[in-house]
């Protein structure tokens, strides 16, 4: 027989508390909600402009069922999925020049959300006093937008300037993940988890660099936050920062990254929404920016769309469990979280100082629209567009150091001067970063 060593404290699994449950004031997003009311305040993905064809599209965005469709004049609609005459679904709609007309009895919407007519009641006077469910869209390169905040604070679209560059394109992509907004938002401030599953643990997924461990700071930033990445490769030291543009946009650095060549402010590879559809089910859109740094095997923009993406562990691949488990990616690692994730139950470590400025940069948001007051959001900078700050810049070391602390300062100096270029336009920018960059004594 084997014995087992039943002595006080050797096993715990009768001491961890089940009754503990999520963080509803920053994971629940439906309507009147804490969360849900704050990220009514900006402009959200709904959908990629490819996928809206001739027919209604039934939507589900922040708890709420939508129909969003495009008029035959060219219009696009998103308006509740129901009827507000006896509720039959907007998906089978007809389509008209103004708007759509409900399959049922004739209910005739306009883009927002007028009764135009009524034709089983002609005489019927609901259409002076009722308006049906409707949000304004806004189609930008690709994506539709929109805003389901209160009418009367529409504000204006954010253009960010990596999206103005005339030397990139911007490809839309969307896929979904089956749990809550916030966790799978957090993988974005956590640049640590880089060095233990894309390299360390099952092999190296992007580049052998990324399995060196960095050292990392997060600065609050005029959009939100983002961690300053910093690491000593070969003979050069590199520098990157990742920036969360509240409430839910991250944008990206070049997975192909090596840390090897020399450069300064090389820009963003991808922008994203990690857009909430309800409390367990999130849709990432946004685009891929395809540029000179873009790997060539990656610049057809047929590897991109809805439900696509050539970035390993992306998203649900249809990979065999099997697999998934001998060389998981972020999505194994996101997902396999729950639906929703316990705060409660984590034991966060230094590295996750970011995800919890991140949490309570949200929580600062959702706070101030409770109580009516300002909140950050973009606003327009140089040249009509809002700088940005996701960037790699590499530089050679000069062994003036080993230590920690002077690793540290050079990310430092150079998130500063990142931070600082915000002034100058964006075909100045570059320039000045690498010349103030290299005016530092490394």
């Amino acid at each position: 027989m084997t014995s087992v060593n039943t002595e006080a404290g050797t096993y715990a699994g009768r001491q961890h508390d089940q009754g503990l449950t999520e963080n509803a004031e920053l994971t629940h997003v439906g309507p009147g909600t804490p969360c849900g009311e704050y990220l009514r305040r900006f402009w959200q993905p709904v959908e990629i402009s490819s996928e809206l064809g001739e027919l209604p599209l039934a939507v589900r965005i922040l708890g709420e069922d939508l129909v969003l469709f495009r008029s035959k004049s060219g219009g696009v609609g998103l308006l509740g999925r129901h009827c507000c005459h006896r509720g039959a679904s907007l998906e089978y709609g007809i389509v008209t020049e103004q708007g759509i007309s409900c399959c049922y009895h004739g209910w005739h919407y306009g883009l927002n959300g007028a009764i135009l007519e009524t034709p089983n009641d002609p005489d019927s006077r609901i259409k002076e006093t009722l308006r049906h469910t409707a949000y304004p869209v806004h189609e930008y390169k690709g994506i539709l937008f929109a805003y389901m905040g209160p009418p009367e604070s529409v504000p204006n679209f954010p253009v960010m300037d990596i999206w103005e560059d005339p030397n990139s394109e911007l490809i839309p992509f969307c896929y979904p993940y089956p749990c809550n907004w916030l966790q799978a938002l957090e993988n974005t401030q956590d640049p640590v988890h880089s060095v233990f599953l894309h390299t360390r643990i099952s092999g190296t997924q992007f580049e052998e660099s990324w399995g060196i461990l960095p050292k990392v700071e997060w600065v609050e930033t005029p959009l939100g936050m983002m961690n300053i990445n910093v690491r000593r490769w070969k003979d050069k030291i590199w520098v990157r920062t990742t920036e969360l543009v509240l409430p839910n946009m991250n944008q990206s650095g070049a997975n192909n990254e090596t840390g090897e060549q020399e450069k300064y402010l090389q820009r963003t590879s991808a922008c994203r929404w990690f857009r909430a559809i309800d409390d367990t089910n999130t849709e990432i859109i946004g685009w891929r920016i395809l540029d000179d740094n873009t790997e060539a095997n990656l610049k057809d923009p047929s590897l991109y769309g809805k439900n696509k993406t050539p970035t390993f562990g992306q998203m649900d691949e249809g990979r065999p469990l099997e697999d998934c488990q001998r060389i998981p990616g972020d999505f194994e690692a996101i997902v396999s979280q729950g639906p929703i994730t316990v705060h409660a139950r984590e034991n966060l470590a230094a590295t996750d100082a970011g995800v919890g400025k991140l949490r309570n940069l949200v929580r600062r948001g959702i706070r101030a629209v409770k109580t009516g007051k300002p909140f950050i959001s973009p606003r327009d900078n140089v040249d009509g567009v809002i700088p940005t700050y996701t960037q790699d810049t590499v530089i050679p070391y000069s062994g003036k150091s080993e230590d920690d602390a002077f690793i540290c300062d050079v990310g430092a100096q150079v998130a500063e001067i990142v931070l600082k270029s915000a002034r100058y336009p964006a075909a100045q920018r570059k320039e000045e970063v690498a010349r103030a960059v290299r005016a530092l004594s490394f």
